[in-house]
C-alpha cells in the first residue's frame, strides 16, 4: 500500500490498527519493521513511531531481543474485558433508557435496522458484522450521556473489537443483528430494568470465551 505523504505517522498508525482489528495481523503475530516499511513505502523510523503509538493503545507489544508482536488476550484479559463490558454496557443501557431523547432513539433504531438488514445478506463478513455490533453498543454508551463511560469505552475500544470478534466465532452471524432486539426495544420504551437485563444477557460469558480459546 502506498500512503499519501501527508501525516505519514498517523496514516501508518491507522493502517496497521485496521490490520490488527480486522484480523489481517493475528493476535500474537510477529511484526517485522523492515517488512512493514517496505509494504507501506515508508521509513522504518515512521513505522516505529506508528508502532509506538499503537503500543499505547494496547494493540502491540515490544519484547526485548524479540521485537514487535500483536497483542494477545490471556484468560485474565478476557476476564477483565468481560467484567468491564458487563459493568459499563449494562449500566449504560439503564442510563440510556432513562435519558434518551427522541433523536437518540431514532438514531439507535436506524443503526439497529441497518445492522439487521446487513445480517440478512447471504455472504457475511465477520469483520464487518463485528464492526456493526460494536457501533451499536458504542451508540448505547453515547446515549447514556456519561462522559466517564464514554471515555473508558473509547480507551478500550480496540481490545473490545477483538473481544467481540472472538464471541462471533462458532456463532450464526445472521442472528447477530436481531440478538440486540431486546436492548434496543427496552431503551426506546424507557424500560431501564429490562435494558439492564437484556444488555447483560447479550454479552458472551467469560466461560464461553475461555472454552472457545481452548478449542481454537
Amino acid at each position: 500500500m502506498k500512503i499519501n505523504k501527508q501525516s505519514l505517522e498517523e496514516q501508518a498508525t491507522e493502517f496497521i490498527r485496521n490490520m490488527i482489528v480486522s484480523g489481517q495481523l493475528a493476535m500474537g503475530e510477529k511484526i517485522v519493521e523492515s517488512t512493514l516499511s517496505k509494504d507501506l513505502e515508508l521509513s522504518r523510523s515512521t513505522v516505529r513511531m506508528a508502532l509506538n503509538s499503537l503500543s499505547h493503545e494496547g494493540l502491540v507489544v515490544q519484547k526485548p531481543y524479540v521485537g514487535w508482536h500483536v497483542f494477545t488476550l490471556s484468560d485474565d484479559d478476557l476476564w477483565e474485558l468481560y467484567n468491564l463490558r458487563v459493568a459499563i454496557e449494562s449500566q449504560a443501557a439503564v442510563m440510556a433508557a432513562e435519558r434518551a431523547t427522541q433523536e437518540d432513539k431514532d438514531e439507535l433504531r436506524r443503526i439497529y435496522n441497518e445492522f439487521c438488514e446487513f445480517c440478512s445478506n447471504e455472504a457475511l463478513d465477520i469483520v464487518e458484522v463485528c464492526h456493526k455490533d460494536f457501533e451499536l453498543h458504542r451508540k448505547v454508551v453515547e446515549i447514556s450521556k456519561s462522559n466517564k463511560f464514554i471515555k473508558i469505552y473509547e480507551q478500550i475500544s480496540n481490545q473490545l473489537k477483538s473481544y467481540i470478534k472472538l464471541t462471533h466465532h462458532d456463532y450464526d452471524l445472521s442472528q447477530s443483528g436481531i440478538s440486540h432486539t431486546g436492548i434496543v426495544e427496552a431503551i426506546i420504551e424507557g424500560d431501564a430494568n429490562r435494558a439492564w437485563l437484556e444488555s447483560k444477557q447479550n454479552i458472551t460469558t467469560f466461560t464461553d470465551l475461555c472454552r472457545h480459546q481452548a478449542t481454537s
